[in-house]
């Protein structure tokens, strides 16, 4: 019951004493730091009336507690109710431990609470240094705007001084020039009357030379549409010559190769064939590139002849001319159980330039050197 009482009474003032802010925030100057010193002195004083009020009311409880063991004291040794003795001062001793505990946990709250008066003592001498700085920096700023704004008067009269000087020069040159004027006047208006009459005259010999420069622009816009005309027929007929030429060289030019088999080969299939005996080259830049290669590569577009005629020794004849690594056409002949047979084919390929065109084996030949042989020819 004690012990109820006691929080009951604690409770309040703790929470009022926590309650109060002690980190507030102090504006700037003496009138705020002035403030901040009394809640300060104010916040000091309610915890010391806390801790002696603490103090005196666990005095009280301690008296009441030895009161009540003395009574159970007196009630063991009258035997009554020994039991229930016990478990009453079982239930004193768990209060007055509880008792302790919360006297212990106000005692730390105190501690907390002067720390926090420290703090805002630390905080409160540094406010009062700044509000110091504050004045100092505010003095220094009024005496610097006293001698600026006299040296600022000096120098508006300074300026006035100038300003009426230049006015004067002003008004003098004013007054001499006027004079000049007067006299430039009276020179210039005799000859007005001679040059409105003169500028009469240019504006006719104006209106005469505005249209004759009109007729000359639109001679000017024909003569443009003429030359732009003959521009045009001009890139065309060159055009057309061009195509002409090109059609006469394509005419006169000659392109032709024949190549044989230099010598007797056993190949397997997808062999391509090498005919590095060139016989006959006209127009043709690319001979050795044909001969490594085995290859023909087209450098005029154009329409070509192209004849191949391979010749085998006991065996079946199975070849194929490829465009483009695509066959183009093929020759089979069967093995006729002689000695040497041939298979020709002929045929007639549209080719561009950098198109490439082989003789590829599409089986194992023996190929002999005798008539074995490609031509190609441009015939158009």
């Amino acid at each position: 019951m004690y012990l109820w009482s006691v929080n009951l009474v604690l409770l309040p003032m703790l929470c009022a004493f926590l309650l109060e802010p002690n980190n507030q925030q102090n504006s700037t100057g003496v009138s705020g730091a002035k403030s901040s010193t009394a809640k300060i002195e104010q916040q000091h004083r309610d915890t010391e009336a806390l801790r002696k009020t603490v103090a005196d009311t666990l005095s009280i409880l301690t008296s009441q507690l030895h009161d009540k063991f003395v009574d159970f004291e007196r009630k063991l040794i009258n035997g009554d109710k020994q039991n229930e003795t016990s478990r009453a001062v079982e239930k004193l001793e768990k209060k007055l431990l509880e008792l302790e505990q919360n006297y212990t946990v106000v005692l730390s709250e105190l501690k907390l609470a002067k720390d926090d008066n420290t703090k805002m003592k630390t905080q409160f001498s540094l406010l009062m240094n700044k509000t110091r700085h504050v004045d100092e920096r505010m003095n220094n700023i009024e005496q610097l705007k006293n001698i600026q704004s006299l040296q600022d008067i000096q120098a508006i009269k300074q300026q006035i001084q100038t300003i009426n000087s230049q006015t004067a020069s002003l008004s003098q040159n004013q007054f001499a020039r006027n004079q000049d004027f007067l006299a430039l006047y009276n020179q210039t208006s005799v000859g007005f009357v001679h040059a409105v009459t003169r500028l009469q005259h240019l504006e006719s010999f104006e209106n005469v030379s505005l249209t004759n420069t009109k007729t000359l622009e639109d001679r000017l816009q024909d003569l443009e549409a003429k030359r732009n005309m003959s521009i045009m027929i001009t890139t065309r007929l060159t055009t057309k010559t061009e195509a002409l030429q090109t059609q006469i060289t394509n005419i006169k030019r000659k392109v032709a190769i024949e190549a044989c088999q230099a010598h007797d080969q056993s190949q397997p299939s997808g062999y391509i064939v090498k005919f590095d005996n060139v016989k006959t080259s006209i127009g043709i830049s690319g001979i050795s590139s044909f001969i490594s290669s085995r290859k023909f590569k087209c450098e005029y577009e154009g329409l070509y002849i192209v004849s191949v005629s391979l010749t085998a020794y006991d065996i079946a004849i199975k070849n194929g001319i490829y465009l483009n690594g695509k066959e183009y056409t093929g020759v089979y002949e069967l093995d006729n159980k002689v000695h040497y047979q041939r298979g020709t084919t002929t045929v007639i390929v549209n080719l561009h330039p950098n198109d490439m065109l082989w003789v590829k084996l599409q089986d194992h030949m023996y190929v002999d050197q005798l008539y074995s042989c490609i031509a190609i020819v441009m015939i158009k």
